[in-house]
C-alpha cells in the first residue's frame, strides 16, 4: 500500500486546478446583448453539480433497498456581473427578459427563440482548455436587487441567475 503524505501528495498533485482561471462564452445572448462585455464583466460563477435520485424498495421488515435512479440537476446556475457607465450588463439582462416576456403586454417569445447554450471553460496557467461545460437550454432568470451604498467604494455588480436545461462535459 502507497505512504500518504505531502510528498505523495505534491507529485499527485502537481499542477492544482485554479478558481480564477476561467471563461463563460455567450456565444449568443438573447435580444441582442454583447456576448464579449458579458463574458470579460463575469466575475463569479460556479461549476453546476448534478445528482442522482434513490429508489427506495421496501423488503418485508427490513429499511429496504435503494438504486440509483435518474439524473437530476438543479437547474439553475448564477453569475455575478461587474457593470460599466455604458450599462451595457444591464442593457444584455433586460433585453433578454424583453424577449422571453415583455413587461408591459405579457407577450413572449417561444423557448426556441428565448433560449441559448451557454459554455464554462476551465483554463490551466498555460491558457489550455482543459474542461469544458456546456450549459444546455439556458434563459436569464432572475436579475436580483443591487444595492447601492451611498457611503461605501465600490462597483455597481449585478447578480443574475440562469435556468438551464441540462449540463454536458465536453472536455
Amino acid at each position: 500500500m502507497a505512504k500518504m503524505g505531502a510528498d505523495s501528495l505534491k507529485n499527485n498533485l502537481t499542477n492544482p486546478a485554479r478558481v480564477y482561471l476561467w471563461e463563460v462564452l455567450f456565444a449568443n445572448p438573447i435580444g441582442g446583448g454583447d456576448g464579449d462585455v458579458l463574458e470579460l464583466r463575469c466575475q463569479t460563477t460556479a461549476i453546476p453539480g448534478r445528482s442522482v435520485g434513490s429508489i427506495l424498495i421496501p423488503f418485508k421488515g427490513t429499511a429496504g433497498i435503494a438504486f440509483p435512479g435518474k439524473v437530476a440537476f438543479s437547474h439553475e446556475w448564477a453569475c455575478t456581473f461587474v457593470e460599466g457607465t455604458d450599462g451595457a450588463v444591464f442593457d444584455a439582462l433586460y433585453q433578454w427578459f424583453e424577449q422571453i416576456s415583455e413587461a408591459q403586454s405579457g407577450q413572449g417569445s417561444p423557448d426556441s427563440l428565448v433560449k441559448t447554450d451557454l459554455y464554462l471553460s476551465l483554463i490551466d496557467q498555460e491558457g489550455v482548455v482543459y474542461r469544458l461545460i456546456k450549459l444546455v437550454g439556458c434563459y436569464v432568470k432572475t436579475m436580483d436587487d443591487t444595492t447601492l451604498p451611498y457611503g461605501e467604494e465600490g462597483a455597481v455588480m449585478f447578480n443574475a441567475t440562469f435556468s438551464y436545461d441540462r449540463w454536458e462535459k465536453k472536455s
